[in-house]
Parts: C-alpha cells; structure tokens; sequence
C-alpha cells in the first residue's frame, strides 16, 4: 500500500541518498590527506566535522527509509536503561552489568541473526557476532579512551573525541532477534549515563538529536528521584523532544524497617502511587509540571527488573501484553505504542526529518568552505607550481650534466697565456740572463760543467716555471672572478643556470683550491754536446794528431759531467772567449726551445686542474640536485594525486549538497502544509481515479497507518 506518508520517505531518500557517499568518500581522503602531512594536527579539527554529518545524514537517510520510530532512553548510570530496554524488546538485546557503560549511543534493532556493529569518529567499523568478543573490545576501548580523557584534562582542555581521539566508539549497533521491534519498526537508542565523568557523550547525542523525530524515556530510581541534581538538565530534554516518558524504576523486593524490629514491604511496593504524588508536590519544578499538564510528560511507576524478567519468560504475556502487578508498564507500553502510532508523531517524523536534513546538508556545505578545506585548495594549487618548476629544472639538470664542462674552459690557458705574454718575455729574458751569468760565473771557478748543466741551468729553468707558475695562478684567480668563472656559456646553458639559481662563481673556490703551480715545476737539464766545444789545441796534441772533439771528451767526460772540477786556469787556455760564447749560445738555444714549451705547458696544468675539479663540482652539484628534485617530484606527485581526490570529491560532495539541500526545500514546501490525517490516506493511482470517476461514491474511512509502531 503506496501512502502520502511512503511517498516522503522516497522522495527524502532520493533527496539525502546520493550526498551520502561522496561525504563518506570525502571525509576518509581528508582522513587520509591529514596523514601525509598535508595538514598539521592543529589544522585537522575539520575533519572530524565531516566524519560526524556523514554519520548523522546516514542514520537519518536510514531512519526515514525504514521509517523508524527512534525512542531514546535517558538517566543516570546504573537507573535501569539496560533492563528497560530489556523489557520493551522482550528480548535480551543489552547487557546488564555493574560496570559503567562506554559513553557512546547504543542502537537496538531488530535483525534475523545476532550482530554487533562498532562505529568509530574516524568512520572506522568493527563487526562483531559473539558478545563476549565485542564485551572485551568495548572494554580495551574503554580504559583507552580514560587514559585520553585524563591526558586532555591535564593540558587543561575539554575532551572531545572527533578532535582528540578520533579512534574513539561513536555508536553501537546491536542487532537482534526481537520481534516486538521488528513488528513496531522501533530503534531504541540507549544514551549514556547522565552526570558520569565522561559528559560528552551525553552532550554530543543531545546535539545530534537536537532535529530528529524521537520521543524520550526518563529512567529514575526512586532513590534519586527527589534529588535535584538528577532532573537538573530535563529541562533541555523537553526542548529535544515532543514527549518523554518519566520511567521511575521501582525495587519492590525493597522492606522497610517497623518500630518493632519486624520488616515490612516497603511504599514502593504497597502504594507507588504515593511516592509519584510526593515528587509532583514536593520537588517536580515548574517546567515539569506544565510537561505534565501539557501531556508532554507522563509519569509510570515500574519495577523494570521483575517486568523484564516476565516479559523474557513468559510467551503468552508477551502475545497479551503483560500488565506487572509491581508497576503500570503495560500502561507504559501502551501509552508509548498510541503516541507512536499518532498523527502527532508522523507529524513530528516528517518535520523534524526535513529540519534535521536541512542542518546537515547546510553543515556539509558550510564545512566545505573550512579554512582547513580552502588551505588544500590552495595547498594543491602551490604544490602543481611547485611541480612545474621542479620539471623545468630537471629539463635545464639534465642539459647541463650532458655538457662537456672540460672543453668550456678550453681556452682558458690561451687567454691567461696571451694576458701574461709580456711578464712571460720578462721571465726569459731574465732566465736567459742568468743563464749567461751562470757560464760567465762557471769560468772564474774550479767546478766541473756537471755543475753548470745540473745546476746553475737547471736552477734557471726551475725558476721561470715556478714565477711563470705564480703569474698564471694570479691571472687565474682574477679571471674566474668573473660571470661564468671562466667559461665560455652560451645563452642556454645561461639560461639553464638561472633556472637553477645556480652561479658557476659558486664554485670557483673549490676549483682554485686545487691549483697548485708548485706542482707543476719540472727539472730540467740542458743535454750538451761537448764533441762541438771548440777546444785549442796544444804543441803536443798537433804533435799526437789529437782531435777538438777527442781533447773535449778528455777533458769533459763523453757526457759532459765525468770531471768534477775543472782548474779556470785549464778552462782559460783551452777554452777562451770562444769556448764560452759556445756555452752561451747552447744554453740560449735551449731557452729557446724550453720556455715557450713550459709557458703553454704550465698555463695549461694550472688551468686544467682548476677547470677539472670545478667540473667535478658542478656534476656533484647536479648530481645532488637531481635527487632531491626528484625526490621531491615524487613526493610531489603522491601529495597531488591525494589532494586530486581532495579536489574532485569536494566539487562533487558540494554539487551533491547543494542539489540535495534544494529538494530537502522543495519537499518542506510541498509536504510543511499536508493535513495529518492525509499522510497514512493510500494513494490512489491517477489512472484509477479517471476510471472510477463515472462510478457511484461510497463512504470512505481512512486507512489504518502504514507502519504499526505497538510496542
């Protein structure tokens, strides 16, 4: 049978339905993106707001589907929830123990097969088809989430799970066999104890409650009924919800002691009556009291522990509706069957359904314009910037590396030795100067020539590399101070460089370290061809037919250094003015030779071991660039592809939002004004109603509701 009342709930599933997995998809990615860093933790706070409207919109998308009646039961720690629960369903769907329960919601439906559904702030689930093993997660959660608390309250701060411990339960699903749930459609919804040390779970169910169509079950002990701390926040209570039912839980196994020692039952057991009409005179307060008079409130005096038991036990006072000889429950149950059966309560559903998804669709839209949001946004956008620029210096990396860097300073030394050609023509005609002062000197003394060649000459040589040595290095130095430290760059590898941000004088220090014109200096001795010194011949040597070049073998040695010393008279006679002009012109014809040799040759080491090292630098350097670019890129890369999932699941949440928000606003327009009595009226299809428009009207009744929410 097709309703006013099914029509709604279809059209607000194809209104809710289609927001509810891009908010589940959006809040895991924004989960996940706070992981990698993206976000700091003091930016993450938003995140748990998405978890909690995915959550909310899912149990109001689930609660209109199925149009189920939620009844949230309310009260203090250990009042009797657990066991009224009990009751309602006339099954076992709540543990009853003496230990403070976890302080989150507690769902119980009905289902063919028994099973426990865990849901976390994180939008993390647990499945669970054995109590015991639920029982000891709850309790490792527990003492978890304590062990939190206290460490938030020792920073001074309010604890709020979805910010602080966001692997903490939200909700409970416990899904039984229950037949009088799954006759009624009835979701009881087990709150957390009220005025326990971990309050925020009772505020934030007061909070996601705030819209929803639910009536309310007060549970109080007698003991602390006329206790003014236990009805201090009812007051809020009757602002959440249209009706509450005050469940005052009696003990009447309870005796009272008589003056003569003797035990007696006690009032709650012979009059509970009485104890109800003290409360409403002595210590119900003002908005209590119009409650009641409204009808908003109503008062039932139970014992939940025997009427829980008989409802368990007994099979036909289940079938008959038990009426307990010990309080009003099946008053209770009545009375809670007929409100959820009325047209008020229909009423109330679509309202508040369409207000409460009117809130969460606002909420999700709000959220999507977060701070932290609009920061990704942002972020993703300075990350493809990033990214571009880290692509460009890979390209202008690999160009540079690919450059022989060598043949960039190939004409270093010809430059440095043409600047320095005129300090190089001093230094030989110094050289050669002390070349001719050291044969002057050598024939004013006794030495042998070996000391001439292996010393005197070689000295003078040594001595022009080492100064010749000295000024390259300082021509170096003040040359490679320049733009591109002595390379020749042309406009793209320029380029490349300020691509990098990357100056060659960087480096010019590392390459100039390794100069080392000492280095460089070589020995080096004149070979001298003694047979064409012209010797002068004596009265004996014509007379023994001897040779110049045998006399100068004799007395040089055949290679010039086997006489240790020569007398200067010796060298005088046989030698002369001419034998010295000889030495002269060999030495001068071996500088000849030797230093242009030694000019190119040092110029070209010096500049060589500068233009080796500072290459060996710069493909260092690039190396080491490459890598962190790289890795970088890569990181990059990973950190866009999570905020790609960020981008594209927004522009959809937020398209699934907007469009959901505007038929949420068309259906509060077409259904803010429908008459009650309409809403359970069966729809006639169009096409019937043209057919039977000829036909005689009869009387018509209306239509028994949909759903039967009896209890």
């Amino acid at each position: 049978m097709k309703t006013l009342l099914s029509q709604f709930c279809e059209e607000f599933g194809a209104a809710v339905s289609p927001a509810l997995t891009p908010l589940r998809e959006f809040a895991n990615v924004l989960t996940s993106v706070g992981e990698t860093g993206l976000l700091r933790p003091e930016q993450t706070g938003f995140v748990a707001g998405f978890h909690d409207v995915s959550h909310q919109l899912r149990t109001l998308s689930e609660k209109v589907e199925e149009q189920q009646a939620y009844v949230l039961i309310f009260g203090p720690l250990k009042s009797g929830k657990s066991t009224l629960m009990n009751s309602i369903a006339a099954a076992y769907v709540s543990e009853v123990t003496a230990l403070p329960a976890y302080p989150c919601m507690v769902y119980v439906s009905h289902a063919p097969t028994r099973e426990f559904v865990v849901s976390r702030y994180n939008g993390e689930t647990q499945t669970f088809t054995s109590p015991a093993s639920m029982r000891m997660q709850v309790t490792r959660d527990h003492a978890e989430l304590a062990d939190r608390l206290r460490q938030e309250e020792e920073r001074g701060r309010d604890f709020d799970p979805a910010q602080h411990f966001p692997e903490a339960i939200r909700r409970i699903d416990v899904r039984v066999p229950a037949e009088e749930l799954k006759h009624s459609g009835a979701v009881l919804v087990d709150t957390p104890g009220l005025y326990s040390r971990m309050k925020f779970g009772y505020d934030r169910m007061t909070r996601e409650f705030r819209n929803a169509a639910a009536c309310a079950i007060f549970v109080v002990k007698t003991d602390n009924l006329f206790l003014e701390q236990v009805f201090a926040e009812f007051s809020e209570l009757l602002t959440l919800f249209s009706r509450i039912f005050l469940v005052v839980n009696l003990d009447t196994t309870k005796m009272d002691l008589r003056p003569d020692g003797s035990l007696a039952p006690s009032l709650e057991r012979e009059d509970p009556v009485r104890i109800i009409q003290a409360f409403e005179t002595l210590s119900m307060s003002s908005p209590l009291k119009n409650a009641v008079e409204e009808g908003r409130l109503r008062i039932y005096p139970v014992d939940l522990l025997r009427a829980g038991a008989q409802r368990l036990q007994a099979t036909e006072a289940r079938e008959t509706g038990l009426v307990s000889p010990h309080g009003d429950f099946g008053s209770f149950i009545g009375d809670l069957t007929d409100y959820l059966n009325s047209t008020d309560y229909l009423v109330a559903f679509l309202g508040d359904s369409l207000r409460h998804a009117e809130h969460l669709l606002g909420e999700g839209q709000r959220l999507c314009h977060h701070p932290g949001v609009m920061h990704l946004v942002r972020r993703g956008q300075e990350l493809e910037r990033e990214r571009d620029l880290l692509r460009s210096s890979l390209g202008a990396l690999d160009r540079l590396q690919k450059t022989d860097w060598q043949a960039r300073f190939a004409g270093l030394s010809t430059e440095l030795s043409e600047h320095g050609a005129e300090r190089s023509e001093e230094l030989g005609a110094r050289t050669r100067d002390q070349l001719r002062s050291a044969v002057r000197g050598w024939f004013t003394s006794d030495e042998g020539l070996g000391s001439l060649v292996d010393r005197d000459a070689a000295n003078a040589f040594e001595s022009f590399q080492t100064e010749w040595g000295a000024e390259i290095e300082s021509g170096l130095r003040e040359r490679v101070q320049g733009p591109g430290a002595g390379a020749k760059l042309d406009a793209d590898l320029e380029r490349d460089l300020v691509t990098l941000d990357m100056d060659l004088t960087q480096f010019t220090n590392e390459g100039l370290i390794s100069v080392m014109p000492r280095a460089s200096v070589k020995r080096r001795v004149v070979e001298l061809d003694v047979s064409g010194v012209p010797v002068r011949k004596g009265l004996l040597d014509w007379l023994l037919f001897r040779t110049k070049s045998s006399i100068a073998k004799k007395m040089f040695g055949a290679d010039g250094r086997a006489q240790s010393s020569l007398p200067r008279a010796l060298k005088a006679k046989r030698l002369g003015e001419l034998g010295a002009a000889h030495f002269e012109a060999e030495f001068e014809a071996a500088a000849d030779q030797l230093l242009p040799a030694e000019t190119t040759r040092i110029a070209e080491a010096v500049t060589g071991d500068y233009s080796s090292t500072l290459a060996g630098s710069l493909q260092e350097r690039f190396g080491a660039r490459r890598r962190d670019a790289e890795g970088r890129l890569a990181a990059i890369d990973a950190q866009l592809a999570r905020l790609a999932q960020v981008s594209h699941g927004l522009s959809t949440l937020e398209d699934e939002l907007e469009r959901g928000a505007a038929q949420i606003a068309e259906l509060t327009r077409r259904y803010g004004e429908a008459d009650p009595s309409e809403l359970v009226r069966e729809l006639v299809p169009t096409e019937t109603l043209e057919e039977e428009s000829d036909q005689p009207v009869e009387d018509e009744s209306p239509a028994d509701s949909e759903i039967d929410h009896s209890v």
